[in-house]
């Protein structure tokens, strides 16, 4: 009986948690492939490590280091320098048949070992990181603009599109950008960030002590960046709360405009109606969804977020919360079409005070909404149903020959 074959995955922070990579490296090993994460941002965990969808080896490298390695990926070439020597070792070590790249910015590198070690690269992006660096707190701002070269990496992004053996993207909006940039329908798979409904299942309730008292309450969770556009509800509430005045925004998670954040609800008085909890591991988020109204996402209306889906709108969706969201497009898509809830324009607090305002006055259609959003996650939505295209990929790499 041959050896199974092994992919090797490529990622920059620590690992687990990460849900997209967990997701795939599972459904890689129940398809009967070996999987090995690569990890190599900062942690302090083990080196070498098991987990249910495989080994992790853990380089553990400092977060200065690899923020720079990260950020000068498209100029200078220190990352491609450290991976083309780290997965040659690797590769003596245990031999690899694929490298699976997780986000733009590991792609060149992994191109670079897959050429010298002959084995295909499989390039997996996770968002539109072009438009991104335009917003980032750390690519538009001292020292960072000063070496992140947009048009360098708009080149770069076609480039390693077209060089990596097969390209897996979050949405269909993404996979139709990257075909007008003119990489084949048949080189890309799109596989969703929906819910892994076993896993989610795992994750168990725990009672919000500090949420004990019935008030109405709105969610988000993730990250506060400047494209995430969390700006838009806290500046709702003050509207919110003419109508509904105790109502709660609760905001889980963490990042560059906390503070920011924070200022703004201070300077409008909002005291404990808007509440940041910060950064929770994964299972408890679910916690949070469970004693919530609404799930929030107000993304920006911008080339990163109109090509991109987040992990929440469908675990918002599969605890049949009604979700109020931005009109980006994919967002706008999936909750018109599964009437899971109510778009607003980006960037407007007015009508998005309006929408949250009619919501929390309608339980009947907030109920509604939700068990849509249910039965759209339990049909169509999770990942078992989406991951397919995953594993079709990986059999039409190794069937063909090099």
């Amino acid at each position: 009986m041959s050896a199974a074959r092994h992919i090797l995955m490529v990622l920059d922070h620590k690992f687990p948690p990460d849900i997209r990579v967990e997701n795939e490296a599972r459904t890689l090993k129940k398809a009967g492939y070996d999987v090995t994460v690569l990890a190599i941002g900062p942690d302090s965990r083990k080196k070498n490590d098991v987990f249910e969808g495989g080994r992790i080896v853990r380089d553990r490298i400092w977060g200065q280091v690899r923020n720079k390695m990260r950020g000068l990926a498209g100029s200078v070439g220190l990352l491609d320098l450290y991976l083309l020597r780290r997965l040659t070792a690797l590769h003596r070590e245990r031999p690899i048949d694929a490298i699976h790249a997780h986000d733009l910015y590991l792609f060149g590198a992994c191109i670079r070992a897959g050429r010298k070690l002959d084995i295909p690269v499989v390039g997996d992006m996770h968002e539109n990181w072009v438009a991104a660096l335009k917003h980032y707190k750390w690519s538009t701002s001292f020292p960072g603009k000063l070496v992140v070269n947009i048009q360098r990496w708009d080149k770069l992004e076609l480039e390693w599109s077209l060089a990596v053996d097969h390209l897996i993207v979050v949405i269909e909006e993404m996979a139709e950008r990257i075909h007008q940039r003119g990489v084949p329908h048949e080189q890309i798979t799109v596989v969703p960030n929906t819910v892994h409904l076993g896993e989610f299942a795992s994750w168990p309730l725990e009672q919000m002590e500090q949420y004990r008292a019935e008030r109405p309450r709105i969610l988000y969770t993730g990250g506060m960046d400047r494209h995430r556009g969390l700006e838009d509800p806290i500046r709702a509430m003050p509207r919110v709360l003419e109508s509904i005045p105790d109502a709660e925004l609760i905001l889980v998670g963490d990042g560059s405009v906390r503070g920011e954040l924070e200022s703004l609800a201070g300077s409008l008085g909002l005291g404990d109606h808007v509440r940041f909890e910060g950064w929770q591991e994964q299972p408890r988020v679910k916690s949070f969804m469970a004693m919530a109204d609404i799930g929030l996402i107000p993304h920006k209306k911008i080339a990163q977020n109109d090509h991109g889906i987040p992990h929440k709108l469908f675990h918002y969706m599969h605890m049949r919360l009604p979700c109020m969201v931005s009109n980006c497009r994919a967002l706008e898509r999936i909750v018109s079409e599964t009437n899971c809830g109510r778009v607003y324009t980006s960037g407007s607090s007015d009508e998005l005070a309006s929408g949250l305002i009619t919501l929390l006055g309608d339980a009947g259609e907030r109920s509604r909404m939700g068990e849509a959003g249910f039965t759209a996650v339990r049909d169509r939505y999770n990942w078992d149903a989406t991951a397919g295209g995953l594993v079709t990929a990986y059999q039409q790499i190794f069937s063909s020959d090099r």
